[in-house]
């Protein structure tokens, strides 16, 4: 099972600037948003999501398509 670690935005912006700590990570910012990044490989791949299960679960298996945020 991967680790999940819940970051704050300071340590989140290093992980994507710095490419470091390798890992899976997660943010809340605002009420009901949570920005997910994918640094397993160095890449730092991000995506913003509407609840925590579907940030975790994009987080666990990169190959879920990120819903989209259309609409109200």
């Amino acid at each position: 099972m991967k680790d999940i670690e819940k970051v704050t935005q300071e340590a989140m912006d290093q992980i994507i600037r710095t490419r470091q700590p390798r890992g899976w990570y997660y943010r809340k910012e605002g009420r009901r948003h949570y920005v997910g990044v994918d640094n397993s490989t160095g890449d730092a791949w991000t995506e913003d999501f509407r609840s925590l299960r579907q940030c975790k679960r994009w987080l666990l298996d990169p190959s879920v398509e990120p819903p989209t945020w259309g609409g109200a």
